[in-house]
């Protein structure tokens, strides 16, 4: 059986995949932090949304154990004239998911020029095998922990700072703008880090990984071949991390989820924190050109040795519909 992986770098690998939002330390607010700025919506009239199936396989001893639909994703792209954004929202879903299991995770990254802003949420867990898993949702009362992360870039630094707030925990993914809007009311901060950033290094995992997926589109549409090409940095709550592509394959078609696609390209990526050896991977299947360009269509991963979680292109449903907050 492998080793579990530390609790800090368990969390950050769950998050930074897809969701990738590595929620550490919960700290004492410092008074310089920056304040939570805008959050802009999972659907804008200047971008796209996809909409993804999750389906979900355990290991409890030595065989996997795996179930389909047991849960949604919805990842959005906009832009504007001096600005792009990336979100993504993954979730399980109670009503279909094993046991009725309910994690899930926001993340967003807005960037205009050389100044970003990341807004992260991620519910509190440190599982490190089915058995606690299955523990944790025995002893679950009628609240539980959220860990929001805000982050600001700007001259050639990186600010960010996590807060917790408890809320009931029969909130889902769908409660992601209620439970955002408590944390900017209530939530006890922690201390902000502040590092330098290297040059080159992207504000988040999104923009990294849009930008890893767009050389791999760009090479390919040019001369119909692709090759993995140097690391992206990428900056997450005060550690630099590397975003590698260590395999690709283009291939004609591919038929996904009944559906086939053509050129599409396989890619397998690396996460390694700069400062340790610690490293994870998943994969992503992407469309190479046509309206689907630099989309994923599928994409696989394993942020727990127990645990492994796949996402499925499926535009033919809408996806969840979110709660919204209560204005005051």
């Amino acid at each position: 059986m492998p080793a579990a992986p530390s609790r800090t770098f368990a969390i950050s690998r769950i998050a930074s995949a897809l969701t990738l939002l590595a929620l550490l330390t919960v700290l004492q607010a410092a008074p310089h932090a920056d304040p939570p700025t805008a959050r802009a919506p999972l659907l804008s009239a200047n971008g796209q949304r996809h909409h993804y199936t999750m389906s979900a396989r355990v290991r409890p001893l030595l065989f996997w154990i795996g179930r389909d639909n047991v849960g949604d994703a919805l990842v959005a792209q906009r832009r504007d004239v001096d600005a792009v954004g990336y979100s993504l929202l993954i979730g399980s879903d109670p009503d279909r998911a094993p046991r009725h299991i309910n994690r899930w995770g926001y993340i967003d990254e807005e960037i205009r020029g050389d100044r970003a802003t990341l807004v992260g949420l991620m519910t509190e867990s440190d599982e490190e095998s089915v058995r606690q898993a299955e523990a944790n949702l025995k002893r679950q009362g009628s609240e539980r922990i959220f860990n929001v992360i805000h982050s600001s870039i700007a001259d050639g630094e990186a600010r960010s700072v996590v807060a917790s707030i408890p809320a009931p925990a029969d909130y889902t993914f769908k409660h992601v703008d209620v439970v955002l809007g408590l944390a900017d009311r209530q939530s006890v901060g922690g201390k902000t880090r502040v590092i330098p950033l290297p040059p080159g290094t992207r504000p988040g995992f999104l923009a990294a990984l849009a930008d890893l997926l767009h050389a791999q589109a760009h090479q390919w549409q040019t001369s119909h071949q692709v090759s993995p090409g140097p690391a992206i940095a990428y900056v997450y709550h005060g550690r630099i991390y590397e975003l590698t592509v260590t395999h690709t394959l283009a291939m004609p078609t591919a038929q996904i989820n009944g559906s086939v696609y053509e050129h599409v390209i396989a890619s397998q990526f690396q996460i390694k924190t700069t400062d340790t050896s610690e490293r994870t991977d998943f994969s992503i299947t992407y469309a190479a050109d046509g309206p689907l360009a630099e989309t994923p269509l599928i994409a696989v991963y394993r942020p727990l040795w127990w645990l492994e979680v796949q996402l499925t292109l499926d535009d033919t449903k809408p996806g969840p519909t979110l709660v919204a907050a209560a204005r005051s």
